[in-house]
């Protein structure tokens, strides 16, 4: 039984009353002695796993490094994303940030991220340019290419050696058909690596060349096209199209003339004039046109020009011709679709269904081929279609006949 030890208006103050007042002091004491002490170990714990003179920050920049290393985008933009937070000063982790955004295709960040850097009162010349540069960068990817021209510009106007803008200058001069922009470009290009570019400029002069033709100004794509030949002999585009361009002036013999030198030039691609030649046998001349059939040795022929010469043999009518050249073809190409649909297609308009079931026949055996005819020998891209550049590696020049 408790005792009373105090009564104050109606209350009492018993022993029991004072021994559990006692016991929940003594346990409060106990829990906020052991919380202080729990603050204290982990705050020492992180400590130590920060490393001396570390800060939060360092710690954010380190873990956002190791998920770049891990791949792990998202990751590393919310740790450098801490990092900036906790240290708004470091400019480096806005720059691999900004990168970071650029690379997720996030651009209007990546550019506000460049924007912040450049608008420091206090940043050095080194940093200022590199955060222009990525800007450029970030407009480029973006897809606006006359701001990414300015900030490369604005790049090379504060340092002409600067070998990266001016690549991407020339760069972005290509992609936007600014033949005249990428054609110097390119020689300032050429000039600070001491490399030599005349085979690209020859195609952007032709490109030039082409588009004015297409707008009906003749003279002016007359002049693109003789620069081409100028700058590169070895141009086939040029002569291809200055050919065209005689042609369309109604100067066929000239057209021919050049032609020839183009069959001279590349004989690989023979095939590309003798479809001109095809087509253009009215104005041509029946004489002159066999005359320039006849300088072509199918001996010696490209499997594309024994294709050409049967298909132009065929439609006058001289089966055995047509015939004789395209099995050439596809002895030389048994895989080749094409040589094998063109054989079939001779022997059916000559009624000889005997012939063509053999063909036929020998269609099925090679019925694993593929219809591609061009490759790039540099990166092995296939395609049905001629291009002088590579869709893929970007290559001029590296796309030639396919023959398996």
């Amino acid at each position: 039984m408790s005792t009373v030890l105090f009564t104050w208006q109606g209350y009492s103050l018993t022993t029991a009353h004072l021994v559990a007042g006692v016991a929940l002091l003594i346990i409060g004491w106990l829990v906020g002695w052991l919380a202080g002490r729990s603050g204290k170990a982990q705050a020492a714990a992180q400590s130590s796993e920060r490393g001396p003179g570390r800060s939060a920050s360092d710690d954010a920049f380190m873990r956002g490094i190791s998920h770049l290393m891990a791949d792990h985008t998202d990751q590393a933009i919310e740790e450098f994303t801490k990092a900036v937070t906790l240290n708004s000063d470091t400019v480096e982790t806005y720059v691999v940030l900004g990168n970071l955004f650029r690379q997720k295709g996030e651009i209007e960040r990546a550019v506000r991220i460049r924007q912040s850097i450049i608008a420091r009162p206090n940043l050095d010349a080194k940093s200022h340019l590199q955060a222009v540069y990525d800007l450029g960068l970030d407009y480029k990817k973006g897809g606006l290419f006359n701001r990414a021209a300015e900030a490369f510009d604005e790049v090379l106007k504060n340092d002409q050696r600067h070998i990266e803008a001016a690549r991407q200058i020339a760069t972005l001069y290509e992609e936007m058909r600014d033949w005249e922009g990428a054609f110097e470009a390119r020689k300032r290009l050429d000039r600070l690596t001491k490399s030599d570019s005349r085979p690209v400029l020859a195609h952007y002069k032709t490109e030039q060349g082409k588009e004015l033709m297409v707008s009906g100004q003749l003279d002016r794509a007359e002049d693109a096209f003789s620069q081409a030949i100028n700058v590169d002999k070895n141009c086939l585009d040029a002569y291809l199209h200055l050919g065209d361009l005689e042609l369309a002036r109604g100067r066929a013999r000239k057209a021919l003339g050049v032609w020839k030198k183009a069959v001279k030039l590349s004989p690989q691609y023979a095939h590309l004039v003798i479809m001109r030649v095809n087509s253009a046998e009215e104005e041509l001349g029946e004489k002159a046109a066999e005359g320039f059939f006849g300088e072509i040795d199918p001996a010696s022929a490209e499997v594309p020009t024994l294709m050409a010469l049967a298909q132009h043999y065929a439609q006058h009518q001289d089966q055995d011709k047509a015939l004789e050249v395209v099995d050439m073809a596809v002895e030389r190409a048994p895989h080749l679709l094409d040589a094998h649909r063109l054989r079939g297609r001779i022997l059916l308009a000559d009624g000889d269904r005997g012939r063509a079931l053999e063909a036929y026949a020998q269609l099925l055996d090679e019925i694993e081929g593929d219809q591609a005819r061009y490759q790039c020998s540099q990166c092995g891209f296939v395609s049905h279609q001629l291009t002088w550049k590579c869709p893929r590696c970007h290559r001029w020049d590296s796309m030639l006949p396919r023959v398996r």
